[in-house]
């Protein structure tokens, strides 16, 4: 599959800025599925300075500062990826190993530093109450690893309703725990912390699905949007990636941006802006694929 994406994000301020620091975590990367083959952006008011970095994780991100008076700001990424079918479709999840022995293995000096520090607590990803109950009702005594994520995933889908706008970054685990309502990023959030509170490696993706429109419609501009999943590290698999909110494994519609330890890591943009009021944002996504 072949896919552009386009990610606009708009500003308004109330009172002009004066000046804005920004971090843009919307640049796609390759990896073992993922081929990028063209990046483009553009911010307007032009900035000052604009550099292209890379992050502990290895997630490419823009950096830009405007230094002048503005009231609005727009930031548009436009990028074209092709996406191959991930090593884990068509994986046998019985032939995995157990999860205990995975659990035993992380725990020793053999399993690398990267792959263990993605089973510790993190801003967005705590320890809560009940949360290893929960995920211990999927991963039973001796259960293949992957079986049970995959059981998990599916409890996740069913027992959880996608609600948007009832949640926002903001909103404590305990509270998407007791509702059982929010969006993505909180079913990837319940995700990683019953993961990691029964010793397991898992961390956040962030990116795009395509989302297609009913029968016979046309697809509108602006009806995706951003989107975030899991990836559980599997031995002789590897990274392996499960998206709770679709009660699905990631395939060749999900494009990733980004990797860490929660949305914290990876906030699609972020920055200080130095204005005497508030502001209003605007977000339009689009993923369309290339014939």
């Amino acid at each position: 599959m072949k896919y552009q994406v386009t990610h606009i994000t708009k500003y308004e301020y109330q009172l002009p800025a004066s000046l804005c620091h920004n971090l843009v975590y919307q640049v796609p990367v390759n990896h073992s599925f993922q081929e990028v083959e063209k990046v483009n952006y553009q911010i307007h008011p032009v900035p000052h300075l604009v550099v292209t970095r890379e992050d502990f994780f290895s997630n490419k991100f823009i950096y830009f500062s405007i230094e002048e008076f503005h009231q609005r700001l727009t930031v548009e990424i436009k990028s074209e990826v092709k996406i191959s079918e991930p090593v884990w479709i068509g994986a046998a999840p019985q032939n995995t190993a157990p999860w205990e022995n995975v659990v035993i293995w992380l725990k020793s000096t053999d399993a690398e530093s990267d792959i263990r520090q993605f089973y510790l607590e993190s801003d967005h990803v705590v320890f809560i109450q009940g949360i290893r109950e929960y995920a211990l009702k999927s991963f039973t005594p001796g259960r293949p690893i992957m079986e049970a994520m995959l059981d998990l995933n599916s409890r996740i889908f069913d027992d959880f309703d996608f609600t948007p706008g009832f949640t926002d970054v903001t909103t404590k685990l305990e509270e998407v725990f007791i509702h059982k309502k929010g969006v993505c990023q909180d079913f990837a959030h319940f995700s990683l912390a019953c993961l990691r509170s029964i010793g397991l490696s898992a961390r956040y993706v962030s990116g795009y699905i395509e989302t297609l429109p009913p029968p016979g419609k046309p697809k509108l501009f602006g009806s995706d949007a951003s989107h975030a999943w899991i990836a559980l590290y599997i031995p002789d698999i590897g990274w392996t990636e499960f998206d709770a909110t679709n009660n699905m494994l990631v395939n060749d519609r999900h494009i990733r941006t980004a990797i860490g330890r929660d949305f914290a890591d990876v906030v699609p943009l972020k920055g200080v802006v130095y204005s005497g009021a508030g502001q209003r944002m605007y977000v339009n996504v689009d993923v369309r694929r290339v014939e």
